[in-house]
């Protein structure tokens, strides 16, 4: 007990000071971080979502036209596409893919076969990675 008797603890008023600089270093560590994220998710890498678009699908019994919207500054590929969960040649493509030009529309061909009076779950892959969704009704 007598080790603490001749010992004083810091005054309050710098313990306050000591947590008040504590708190500014972690709010600018956070507020570097924050921005850091922000950044990064809205560089001009990033993707607008409606600058893909699927703008019409025509279909018949055996072959589906896939109007593909492309309202970005640069050509794009479909690599693949779905209908109802499985893949289906792409009738048009070469070397496996369809390029669609900037600020226009691609059509891409799909083989069927389709019945009327079914709904279609349509997926197209594009080889940057994204997709796009949609259901048709035939």
């Amino acid at each position: 007990m007598r080790w603490f008797s001749g010992r004083r603890a810091i005054s309050a008023v710098f313990s306050i000071l000591l947590l008040v600089i504590i708190t500014c270093i972690a709010g600018i560590f956070l507020y570097n971080f924050v921005i850091g994220t922000l950044t990064n998710a809205t560089d001009s890498g990033s993707v607008d979502p409606f600058s893909l678009h699927i703008d019409n699908v025509n279909m018949n019994d055996t072959c589906m036209a896939i109007y593909v919207g492309n309202r970005l500054n640069h050509e794009i590929s479909v690599a693949k596409v779905y209908i109802n969960d499985m893949s289906r040649d792409i009738l048009n493509s070469v070397e496996g893919r369809v390029l669609i030009a900037p600020s226009s529309t691609g059509i891409v061909y799909v083989k069927g076969p389709f019945v009327a009076g079914c709904s279609y779950n349509i997926k197209v892959i594009f080889n940057s990675g994204g997709s796009l969704l949609s259901i048709v009704r035939y």
